[in-house]
This record gives structure tokens, C-alpha cells and sequence, in this order.
């Protein structure tokens, strides 16, 4: 029975990874054709009407995020997902009938706005789900693989759209959704976990008891009396960094260095990959250091990953070098200052894959079961303002002065970071402790009243 319940786990996680990844995938794939794209809406290269898209859609998948955050809490996750799914894998087919002029470009609005929406369905009722499959010892390595799977669809619609864009850029939208629409069956077949979670769901059934507790609007507050909580929600300023960099790289790597979009995603490729190789590495230590009694090991790994990039990434875009036209990858490097470069990129970016699977496991233990889709949803929706004006101020930095100053500003948004998780760590333990507490009485009085 134990085995078999591994087995159902390790298959929906892996389901969720792949939905997850599909959907990430569609918000990355305008940045490797900005130019393309700008010039087949006749708009000649300029890159605000695009970064006004990209808000826009990050503003609604915010709104829809709220919305359907507190759906999950109340109703079936499951339903949630396949709608989300369904919405954004049709809206994708169909930005295949844009045309080249204004009024195409009104359609690609609606229609990638549109995408957001079943974003937003998608991103929290996951959450809530994975909260459930996972134990709380290995909260840090589980929900890695939920970063995981944003890096990985990141890079997926970073690689589709970079070998579509020569042949119609339209080609990586229609790719996503039909993959979409043929995973959505699959999510048919998902059986839905207890929200009692991993460490009590088989005792519970096992004696026909089901977690029933669902958040109303009373219970709202009890979420933003916990310190920790509003400051891990209210950090909106960790996005824009990342915002601006994936929004730019591409113009940015032609423009200062002469490396084209192709080259250019195999250096982006590379740095993802450092990523996730952090993400991994740090979940893993702090699920290790939980488990020996740290409960703040969590926070001061994600303390450190947004320290230590801010220098490394720093060097790294100012770094100057000029590669000769029609570069390969393996000339660029050759080249010292674009080595240099890889490497500092490398590095800081392997550094602030400790913030990723931490902060969720940070979420989900300050926080009961049917209060967490609603908190992550809240988060993500305060990280949609950060979303949305990293490819604005990015690009309209780019445009009245250079692609450097544009990329530049990502730093010196990430100098505040570090500033949000002070509080965090001072407040979190007595937050957590009460939480648990909360959590062992609601299960001590179901198993006493059961039937």
C-alpha cells in the first residue's frame, strides 16, 4: 500500500512538472524574437509595445492568480488545473492566426493576455497539491522541483521560439498548445490527495476520516497576522530582476557583445542550468538542516541566495567585449572576457537557486493546508507588480539610453532583497510552532469525532 502510494506520488509530481513546465514555457517566448516580432507588427525594433504586453498578461495572470488561489482552498484542485490547462493550450493554437499588421498585434494581446488567465488557474491549485504529496521533512527538495519546472519551461520556450522564430515565430505558440492540449487528458486520470497532507493522509483514510477544514473569508486575516507571511508575500521586488534579464538578454547580447539569438540561448541555456542545479542542491540542504532542528535553516539559505549573486552578476554585465560577427559558441569562449563573464553568471545564478525551493517550504510550513494556495496566491499576485515592471523598466531604460543600462537596472532593484527576509527570520519560529499546533489539535479532534 506504502509502495503503491509512492508510485500514484512520484507519477502526479512528475504530471505537474510537465503542466508546469508547459505553461512557464509560454510567458518566455517572446524575448528570443523581441526584435522579430516588433518588426512583424510593424512597430521597427522598438520594444515598449511588447513590454506593454508582457505587463499586461503578468498583471491579469496576477488577478486570475488571486482568484482562483482562493478557489483551490475551497473547492477540487483537480478541476481547476484542467480548465487552466485547457484555457491557455487554446488561446496558444490560436495566436497562429495573428497577421502581420496593428490589429494583429491587438489579437496577440488579447490573446496572450488571455494565456494569463489560465496561468493564473494553474500556478497556486499546484502548489496546494504538491503541499500535500510532499512530507514535511522534504518540503525544501519537494517543491525544488516546482522551481524546477519554471526553469525548465523557461528554457523550453526559450529553445522553441529561438529555432521557430526564423521560420514564423508563431510556429513556438502553436507547438505549446497543441503539447498542452494533449496533456490536459492526463489530468483527467489524476487522483486528488488528501489535504491533510503526506505525513497524515494514509492514517485518516485508513480509519474513513477526511480532512474537511476549507478556508472562508473570516479566516483571511489569520493569514496576514503572521509576520513572516506578509513579508514573505508582500516581496515583489524579488522578480524584477529576473524580469528584466529574461526580457532583455537577447536584445542585450547582440547589442553590447555581437553574440546572436542562437549563441545567445546556449549561454542562457547554461546559466538555467546553474540554476537549477542550485535549486536542487540548496532544497536538499535545507531539508537536511531542517530535519536536524534549524527551522531557520530555510530562510538564511534564501537569506544567502539573494546576497551573493548582487556582486557576481554585477561584474558579469558590465564585463566589456565585442565578438567577432557570425561567432560560434565555441569561439565565444575562447574569448577571456566572455568566459569570465559565463562563469560570474554561473556562479550567482547557482547562489540564488537557494532561494527557490526554500521560500515555498517557508510558505507551506508557516501555513495550514487550506490556507495556502490563498497565501501563495497573494504572493504571487504582489510578484506580478514586480513582473510586470521588470520588462517595462527594461525596456524603457533600453530605449532612452542602452541595452546596459537596461540590464543594469536588474541589479539595482536585487540590492533590496535581502532587506525583505530580515524580518522573516525573526519572526518565523513562534509562527511555524503555532501552526503546527493548530494543525495537531484540528487532527486530535477529527480523529475523536470521526464516525
Amino acid at each position: 500500500m506504502k509502495n503503491r502510494s509512492h508510485h500514484s506520488s512520484f507519477l502526479s509530481i512528475f504530471l505537474f512538472i510537465v503542466i508546469l513546465s508547459l505553461v512557464y514555457s509560454v510567458q518566455n517566448m517572446i524575448s528570443p524574437n523581441l526584435e522579430r516580432i516588433s518588426n512583424y507588427f510593424g512597430f521597427g525594433g522598438t520594444t515598449a509595445e511588447l513590454g506593454v504586453l508582457t505587463s499586461t498578461f503578468t498583471i491579469l495572470s496576477g488577478i486570475s492568480i488571486l482568484f482562483f488561489g482562493y478557489l483551490a482552498d475551497k473547492i477540487t484542485r483537480k478541476g481547476i488545473v484542467l480548465f487552466g490547462a485547457l484555457f491557455y493550450s487554446v488561446f496558444s493554437i490560436l495566436t497562429i492566426l495573428v497577421q502581420p499588421n496593428f490589429n494583429g498585434y491587438i489579437l496577440f494581446f488579447i490573446f496572450t493576455s488571455l494565456n494569463g488567465i489560465g496561468f493564473g488557474a494553474i500556478i497556486p491549485s499546484i502548489f496546494s497539491l504538491l503541499g500535500d504529496l510532499v512530507s514535511k521533512d522534504n518540503r525544501s527538495t519537494g517543491f525544488s522541483f516546482f522551481s524546477v519546472a519554471s526553469l525548465f519551461g523557461m528554457a523550453l520556450g526559450l529553445i522553441i521560439a529561438t529555432l521557430t522564430g526564423p521560420v514564423d515565430w508563431r510556429f513556438s505558440y502553436l507547438i505549446v498548445g497543441i503539447l498542452g492540449l494533449i496533456n490536459a487528458l492526463f489530468i483527467v486520470l489524476f487522483k486528488e490527495p488528501s489535504r491533510a497532507g503526506k505525513d497524515h493522509s494514509l492514517l485518516l483514510e485508513k480509519d474513513g476520516i477526511e480532512y474537511t477544514y476549507r478556508i472562508n473569508p473570516s479566516e483571511l486575516k489569520v493569514i496576514f497576522q503572521k509576520k513572516s507571511n506578509v513579508w514573505l508575500i508582500v516581496n515583489f521586488v524579488d522578480t524584477i530582476p529576473t524580469g528584466i534579464i529574461l526580457f532583455l538578454i537577447f536584445y542585450y547580447m547582440k547589442d553590447y557583445h555581437n553574440v546572436s539569438e542562437d549563441v545567445s540561448l546556449v549561454f542562457l541555456g547554461t546559466i538555467l542550468l546553474s540554476t537549477l542545479l542550485g535549486t536542487l542542491i540548496f532544497g536538499y540542504v535545507g531539508d537536511k538542516l531542517f530535519r536536524k532542528g534549524n527551522k531557520r535553516a530555510r530562510a538564511l539559505l534564501a537569506l544567502m541566495g539573494n546576497i551573493a549573486p548582487i556582486p557576481l552578476l554585477f561584474i558579469a554585465l558590465v564585463i566589456p567585449f565585442m565578438a567577432p560577427p557570425g561567432v560560434s559558441i565555441g569561439e565565444l569562449f575562447v574569448i577571456p572576457s566572455a568566459l569570465i563573464m559565463l562563469v560570474l553568471m554561473m556562479l550567482g545564478m547557482f547562489f540564488n537557486g537557494a532561494v527557490n525551493g526554500n521560500w515555498f517550504a517557508n510558505i507551506v510550513d508557516l501555513n495550514l493546508p487550506e490556507h495556502r494556495a490563498t497565501t501563495l496566491a497573494t504572493a504571487n499576485f504582489f510578484d506580478v507588480i514586480g513582473r510586470s515592471l521588470g520588462p517595462l523598466i527594461g525596456a524603457f531604460m533600453m530605449d532612452a539610453f542602452n541595452s546596459l543600462i537596461g540590464m543594469m537596472m536588474s541589479i539595482v532593484a536585487w540590492i533590496f532583497l535581502p532587506f525583505f527576509w530580515i524580518p522573516v527570520l525573526k519572526n518565523m519560529i513562534p509562527e511555524i510552532e503555532s501552526t503546527e499546533k493548530i494543525f495537531a489539535e484540528r487532527l486530535k479532534d477529527l480523529m475523536i469525532t470521526k464516525p
